[in-house]
């Protein structure tokens, strides 16, 4: 996949068997998020528009020469709590490039590419904490 035919973004983080994360982005600037990606489970769950900067940004993180290692990482001794973590790269016809990582919190051999994808999710949760937050407080004082 070509970083130019990304459409779309998603972002998942399930820990314990709870959605920890949710955030879909895309080209055309729809947020979609649920969640900080910890516990416990803020299941608040807002979309809105936006000027695709957010998406642009996080486009800018990539690099095409690692889609070459898309695919499942499972590892074999999950100690802690379980996490997947996974994100996701669609293209206009819906074809996915997905890194999934399975692992626990207190597992500490994880490879190169977690650590990669961690900065990756750190950073569209830091471009989309304002928005997320003030939509939170806005649902809160509405009792929507």
């Amino acid at each position: 996949m070509k970083i130019s035919d990304i459409q779309r973004i998603r972002i998942d983080i399930v820990s314990d068997e709870l959605s920890a994360l949710h955030m879909m982005l895309d080209r055309d600037g729809r947020i979609s998020r649920q969640g900080y990606g910890n516990l416990p489970v803020e299941e608040f769950i807002v979309t809105s528009e936006s000027d695709a900067s957010v998406f642009q940004q996080l486009l800018e993180k990539l690099s095409e020469n690692m889609f070459e290692h898309a695919g499942v990482y499972d590892h074999p001794d999950k100690n802690g709590v379980p996490i997947v973590m996974m994100v996701a790269f669609l293209d206009q016809a819906d074809e996915t490039e997905f890194f999934e990582f399975r692992f626990g919190t207190e597992n500490e051999d994880l490879g190169e590419l977690l650590p990669f994808f961690d900065q990756f999710i750190s950073y569209a949760l830091s471009l989309s904490n304002h928005w997320y937050q003030a939509e939170l407080e806005k649902n809160t004082k509405t009792g929507a």
